[in-house]
């Protein structure tokens, strides 16, 4: 008769264990495979919109929200303690700042700080996160009040056919202020300094972010383009909007070396779907519209709506006796709660989509949506 070894472990005791071991060691392979892959580089560009208005304090009426999935995203991005949400598997290059995903990379007076605001940057940020085992790296840069038709102009959409304008250059005192001392031409200056800014950031990214590693390389995987306001007080510049379009992503893509570079474009929500009755905004977003009809677009860019995440108790209070025709506020003035929801939803003008932090994560959660189609990643990011 066999004696049973009490120090050697049983059948099942052993199957377990090597069930264990193996599912370590493929945990160490997963982890050293994503740590050889190249940095996933997404630019986040536009102007005010794409910096993101929203303060950190609004960022609680997500949590309001009548749809019950959209209230839960707020325990997502803010602990029941009141701790933000931050990444150190996503970087942000924004300005003069280079960290990990935070709350504060939305518009502030010294873009060589982090403020009191978020952008769209935030919840894109978290998702790509999630779903990538590599680094990634944001690289935002949003200057306000710019236009498509001329500061952002691509260089294949030629000359804006404004003589004076085609032919006006930065004076010496513009220049040192805000362009380093570079006299240039004023049509297209925007889109020049995108380019040089991201291939500063990625020229110097050790100096950056000390934990790149420079074998790994990276990889500009997708543009997400949030901009429009500014264009609808130029009659050509709105009706051109979508051909300048088409030439930005053509460009982007050549002068950053990113052929395959998947895009996404917001189109300009401010003030709610019912806003296209407003002749200007409803030609800046038809334009922005106008790629997802091209057919080289197709598979590799996508214009997606973002006038539905506007709250419409917001839009409808704010646009009352105009829009709202049905609402005379002098007949009808704010009640007290109304009054105290803005207060706590709201923290800018309309233009800046109220300066609402629900706004800005239910924006950027749709641009990582729409971006991981496009990359063909299957990972939905609801309930992530």
């Amino acid at each position: 008769m066999l004696l049973k070894n009490h120090f050697a472990p049983s059948e099942s005791s052993f199957s377990a264990f090597m069930a264990c071991a193996i599912c370590f060691l493929l945990i160490v392979i997963s982890a050293d495979a994503a740590a050889d892959k190249p940095l996933k580089v997404f630019v986040l560009a536009g102007q005010s919109n794409m910096d993101g208005q929203a303060d950190i304090r609004t960022l609680d009426f997500l949590g309001e929200d009548s749809n019950p999935d959209r209230a839960s995203l707020l325990g997502i991005f803010k602990s029941d303690a009141g701790a933000l949400m931050t990444r150190d598997d996503v970087w942000v290059a924004n300005a003069g700042v280079y960290e990990e995903l935070q709350a504060g990379f939305g518009g502030r007076r010294n873009y060589d700080k982090l403020g009191s605001k978020i952008g769209p940057e935030y919840a894109f940020g978290y998702y790509m996160g999630e779903v990538f085992d590599e680094q990634v790296l944001l690289i935002k840069y949003a200057p306000g009040g710019k236009s498509l038709h001329v500061d952002f102009r691509p260089p294949s959409a030629g000359n804006t056919g404004n003589e004076k304008l085609d032919t006006k250059v930065l004076t010496k005192e513009v220049a040192e202020k805000w362009n380093g001392g570079k006299v240039e031409p004023v049509v297209g200056l925007e889109y020049r300094k995108l380019v040089r800014y991201v291939e500063a950031t990625l020229s110097t990214l050790n100096e950056r972010f000390p934990d790149y590693e420079p074998t790994h390389g990276y990889e500009i995987a997708g543009l997400v383009w949030f901009q429009g306001f500014n264009d609808m007080f130029d009659v050509t510049g709105r009706q051109q909007y979508g051909q300048n379009l088409k030439h930005l992503i053509h460009d982007l893509r050549r002068d950053l070396r990113a052929p395959e570079m998947k895009v996404v474009v917001g189109v300009m929500g401010v003030n709610g779907p019912e806003n296209e009755e407003n002749p200007k905004q409803r030609d800046v977003r038809n334009g922005q519209r106008s790629i997802n009809n091209l057919p080289g677009f197709k598979g590799n860019a996508q214009a997606i709506e973002t006038a539905g995440f506007c709250h419409p108790q917001i839009v409808a209070i704010k646009t009352a006796g105009w829009l709202n025709k049905n609402r005379d506020l002098k007949a009808m003035p704010l009640t007290d709660q109304e009054q105290e929801m803005l207060a706590r939803a709201t923290s800018d003008k309309g233009y800046h989509y109220y300066g609402e932090g629900r706004f800005f994560i239910l924006v950027g959660k749709a641009f990582a949506e729409t971006m991981l189609k496009l990359l063909g990643e299957n990972e939905s990011v609801e309930g992530r």
